[in-house]
């Protein structure tokens, strides 16, 4: 089988996702490649993955591989690191067999099979237990740690759209999140929510052809095309003072406010939501069991558990919403 494309690379496969094209070879650096990335992958339509670190180390049972293997993507793995020093972005490279070609170089690929995806996760569930008890001792450490953040005076961003007594839908970068939102358009048009993406989520709603209310987030994953057609852009501040998606909105030249709390994003924008009155708040691609976390290499959630703890009589997860359809 002979494969020709242009490499598209990077070190962080989310960074990448936004750029590559159903014409491009992704050159990644992923170890245990996550839900989320991979979709965004087979999304594309990528011609072929290529990856120097395991797809599954057998930490535990990630989900990555498997998507791109179901879209029938190739995928390779454990190639020599030193592709990033001899493949550059937009090169046009072959595979031919299992062997990458840009020129005279010659790069040695280790195909990753349906089979190898199998025994891989056997391994995997295996381990799940030791993870699990790590998981659960972090998750109990941060949580007496983090609990008095929930109440801390926050002051909440001026926003062109009221949130107070109206329902709020968060999208979120997660499992199944646009099959989830195509379901929910109906439920929109009727209700007329608060439209929130976080991050990447916001990319979301170009699916069913509306523009979010709101991003909310670090500005990592998130399209230059709906950032620049966004009204209200929140940049998540840390507890520490730091912004990261501040630099890329400056760079961008574009307006935005700053919320600062604790967590993830994904919890910020619930509890934002939360205390701005929301009358309802439904989310979409929520991240609320371990595997989820440990795909984003998070090693417990106190934070997302005392989220819902607070604001649970207002939370509705539509995760998999469309599987009962």
């Amino acid at each position: 089988m002979n494969i020709v494309g242009v490499a598209k690379v990077d070190y962080k496969t989310k960074n990448l996702i936004p750029r590559i094209t159903s014409k491009d070879i992704a050159i990644i650096d992923h170890e245990d490649l996550d839900y989320a990335c991979a979709y965004g992958l087979a999304s594309k339509k990528v011609r072929a993955v290529i990856n120097t670190s395991s797809f599954i180390s057998g930490k535990y049972p990630n989900r990555g591989p498997k998507i791109l293997l179901n879209a029938n993507i190739p995928i390779y793995e454990n190639v020599d690191k030193n592709i990033f020093k001899y493949i550059k972005e937009n090169d046009t490279v072959k595979i031919q067999g299992n062997i990458l070609i840009k020129n005279n170089l010659k790069v040695f690929l280790k195909p990753f099979t349906r089979k190898q995806y199998y025994i891989s996760q056997k391994i995997s569930k295996k381990n799940i237990q030791n993870q699990m008890n790590n998981f659960i001792d972090n998750t109990l450490y941060y949580m007496r740690k983090e609990k008095q953040q929930l109440f801390l005076s926050r002051k909440t961003p001026t926003l062109n759209i009221k949130i107070f007594n109206r329902p709020v839908l968060i999208v979120i970068r997660g499992e199944h999140y646009i099959e989830d939102l195509i379901r929910l358009k109906k439920f929109i048009n009727k209700n007329n929510p608060v439209l929130i993406g976080v991050d990447g989520g916001a990319d979301a709603f170009n699916y069913i052809e509306i523009i979010p209310d709101i991003i909310f987030g670090d500005m990592d994953s998130v399209s230059d095309y709906t950032l620049k057609n966004t009204k209200n852009i929140i940049v998540h501040g840390y507890p520490n003072g730091i912004c990261p998606g501040e630099k890329r909105l400056k760079k961008l030249k574009l307006n935005y406010k700053k919320y600062f709390c604790f967590g993830t994003s994904e919890d910020a924008a619930i509890l934002m939501s939360y205390f701005m009155g929301a009358s309802i708040i439904i989310t979409v691609g929520s991240h609320n069991n371990m595997i989820d976390f440990l795909e984003k290499n998070r090693r417990g959630m106190s934070s997302t558990i005392l989220t819902r703890m607070l604001t649970g009589y207002k939370l509705i997860d539509a995760k998999g919403f469309f599987k009962l359809f």
